[in-house]
């Protein structure tokens, strides 16, 4: 029987909770069911393609918050700004003509007490965004003159650190997954909630940091449990990274090899290498269903980072080298299947095909 080519590129929306090759013959983007150091990049030849990642360490926070030229600090309600131009200045004073006097306030609705907080962002002395566990706020302009509205009384924060600044957007990391918000409290959006890696929900670590970079167009949200993240905002796709490991590894597919009640078998597989590109290790590794396929594949991958058996797990497996590779011919019989691409070097791959043909009933 002639075998039937499927055509494999690098999944661009990154790892999510849905997985699954897009159908031959369209455009739409499609998900990988794991990866490490990997996302996506634009080629030279401006065609997308990806590769191995290096992340970033967490960043580190500025020991005080600075507000229109105020010192800020919380406790529980309480929100406290310094005298102007002066930090160590927090004395209430009575005379209401004196504007560069210190503030006392908390997020709060008329004749309500407002949350515990837990976290302040201020942006370009116009704003400062408030997090509880389950509100946010914003302050428009100065703690004495300015105003305070909710945003939400359904999306916090889960920690003092998870936010960060990407121009004139606040992104925070919720119980409910990560969020942005403009800084003067528009735009509230979720960017996870269809997209969000099982990793990722959840969350009650308070030690959570999210940090901006511009360079690589993305949100960095490291935590205490690796992997970390990898939020690409171009894109909108989350991809892990840790940076304690060298090594990159990517799962494409998981592809249906079989056909209605029939196995497949994979006859050939051709992939072509960016020239420069570290030799890059192929596996293929199988399941009955394509969770099995999906769940055989992250666990090998976990398995590898962790120095422990990930053979177990493979099928076939061989060597790509820059430029045009070989053939290789893994005659793997399957009904689902994922393609591991992994590499100790810095590598950028271009294009990958399988061929596949029909090979027994599946009973």
């Amino acid at each position: 029987m002639a075998s039937n080519p499927l055509q494999i590129r690098f999944p661009s929306l990154g790892v999510v909770r849905r997985f699954g090759l897009r159908p031959e013959g369209r455009q739409a983007e499609f998900g990988a069911p794991f990866a490490y150091n990997c996302r996506l990049e634009d080629g030279l030849t401006s065609r997308l393609r990806g590769g191995s990642f290096t992340g970033i360490s967490a960043a580190t926070r500025p020991s005080s918050i600075v507000y229109r030229d105020r010192t800020i600090t919380f406790s529980g309600r309480a929100i406290t700004a310094s005298r102007v131009g002066d930090s160590t200045d927090t004395a209430f004073s009575a005379d209401v003509s004196d504007m560069l006097r210190p503030a006392l306030f908390q997020f709060a609705e008329a004749g309500e007490q407002g949350p515990t907080v837990v976290a302040l962002a201020p942006h370009k002395d116009q704003f400062l965004v408030g997090f509880s566990a389950t509100e946010t706020w914003v302050q428009q302009g100065d703690p004495l003159n300015g105003t305070r509205r909710r945003i939400s009384d359904q999306v916090g924060i889960i920690g003092p650190d998870a936010w960060c600044v990407a121009h004139d957007t606040v992104y925070f990391m919720s119980s409910r997954g990560l969020y942005s918000v403009g800084a003067d409290g528009s735009g509230l959006k979720a960017h996870s909630e269809d997209v969000l890696p099982v990793e990722l929900s959840g969350w009650t670590d308070t030690t959570c940091t999210l940090t901006y970079q511009h360079s690589d167009r993305g949100v960095y949200i490291h935590r205490t449990a690796t992997p970390y993240w990898f939020y690409d905002i171009a894109r909108d796709s989350f991809w892990p990274f840790n940076t304690a490991v060298t090594s990159s590894h990517v799962l494409a597919g998981p592809f249906h090899v079989g056909q209605d009640n029939y196995f497949g078998r994979i006859q050939h597989l051709h992939g072509s290498i960016a020239q420069g590109s570290a030799d890059v290790t192929w596996r293929i590794v199988t399941g009955d269903s394509a969770e099995e396929a999906a769940n055989n594949g992250k666990l090998a991958i976990e398995a590898a980072v962790a120095g422990t058996d990930y053979e177990q797990y493979v099928k076939a497996s061989g060597t790509w080298s820059a430029g045009r590779a070989h053939m290789a011919y893994p005659r793997t019989r399957a009904i689902y299947a994922v393609l591991w691409l992994s590499s100790a070097g810095a590598w950028a791959w271009e294009a990958a095909a399988l061929g596949v043909t029909r090979s027994g009933k599946w009973r």
